[in-house]
């Protein structure tokens, strides 16, 4: 009787693998179907397409289908399903902001209040996230409510110290009363950036030294990136220490300080860099993302997945995140695991050869594998 029994489980067991199996097939094939159409901006076409695979309890599909009404100008339709994805993936980002698409262009001129909302959710999730605070913000400026978006802009402004945008400066310098530069700084910032835009990068930095001030942030950051464009990253790394320096709970000088330090070989420098990113912005995606690449390489795989599933938790549907969890899982033995986020990478990587690589390699090794 246990055998038989056994038999049955086994069957049973085998017709669910393959029924999800067919399934998975079956949505990967209309993804791939949708693209080619969406490329050819058959938007309805795409729709019809997807619609036959179309599965509710899919956030994939969801999010598919939200964007493919969004680009046929069917803002409810878009609004509809991209609810269904934030539902089914509450604490993720990235619904939110796809939901932010047909409700901006529907509200086009009302700014309504579901759009604060759906930035609050997000802040409620990422504090420290720059669009929503951007947004958020300018909401608040632009009705004339300074107090409440200097809140909003001053998260900014700590991480971004150089103003992050020229309306973003604009609107800071009003709030803040901030002291406007003097004329000989002004000057030489537009003189380099002039020189900049003809591509003679050694001219816009000699116009900044004449003016060089070590306490300056805005000036130390800006020869920092102007010395990594002429390839002096020893230049580079100096000024942008400096910036660091004066500025130490910023994620911007950070941010740039990486480029030039790796091409010096200072992997180390880089890895700590972005470390000391997350613990001023958690969320960070690119740090994260780059933590989660050097683990890997180290063959630290279990780290790794860690940091990619970060970025997974909050991007769901995001091919680098995705990808790596992937190999991150394949590398932990977890094939059942990998095996989906591999297929979730074909849905918008249609013929990706590095997720084909990876479920060749796990097809090739099933009968010898690890069970999770």
């Amino acid at each position: 009787m246990n055998t038989h029994k056994k038999i049955i489980v086994a069957i049973l067991l085998l017709f669910i693998v393959n029924s999800t199996f067919a399934q998975d097939n079956n949505l990967i094939t209309a993804f791939n179907k949708s693209l080619v159409f969406e490329y050819k901006k058959d938007y309805s076409s795409a729709i019809v397409v997807l619609k036959d695979a179309y599965e509710t309890k899919s956030y994939e599909a969801n999010m598919r289908m939200g964007w493919l009404y969004y680009l046929s100008a069917q803002y409810n339709e878009s609004i509809n399903f991209y609810k269904k994805a934030i539902d089914l993936m509450p604490n993720a980002i990235e619904p939110k902001i796809g939901y932010l698409y047909p409700a901006l262009a529907k509200n086009a001129n009302e700014g309504g209040e579901n759009i604060v909302n759906q930035y609050a959710k997000i802040l409620e999730l990422n504090p420290t996230d720059i669009n929503a605070n951007y947004q958020t913000g300018f909401y608040n400026y632009n009705k004339g409510n300074e107090a409440v978006a200097q809140k909003y802009f001053q998260k900014i402004i700590d991480l971004y110290p150089s103003g992050y945008d020229y309306y973003l400066r604009i609107a800071w310098a009003k709030i803040a009363k901030s002291n406007p530069v003097s004329d000989l700084i002004a000057n030489a910032f537009s003189k380099s950036y002039e020189f900049e835009a003809k591509g003679d990068y050694l001219s816009a930095i000699t116009t900044l030294k004449d003016i060089y001030d070590s306490k300056y942030y805005d000036l130390n950051l800006r020869l920092g990136y102007l010395n990594n464009m002429v390839l002096q990253y020893v230049e580079a790394v100096k000024y942008y220490k400096i910036a660091i320096d004066l500025k130490p709970n910023s994620i911007e000088p950070r941010l740039a300080y990486v480029a030039p330090a790796y091409q010096l070989g200072n992997k180390d420098d880089v890895f700590n860099q972005y470390k000391k990113i997350i613990e001023l912005d958690p969320h960070n995606t690119t740090a994260l993302y780059q933590i989660g690449l050097a683990y890997y390489y180290k063959k630290d795989y279990a780290n790794a997945c860690a940091n990619f599933e970060k970025i997974v938790a909050l991007y769901p549907f995001t091919y680098d995140g995705l990808l790596m969890l992937a190999w991150s899982n394949y590398r932990l033995n977890k094939n059942t695991t990998a095996e989906t986020l591999f297929n979730k990478v074909l849905m918008l990587s249609p013929n990706d050869k590095s997720a084909l690589e990876g479920l060749k390699l796990m097809q090739n090794n099933r009968s010898s594998s690890k069970p999770e």
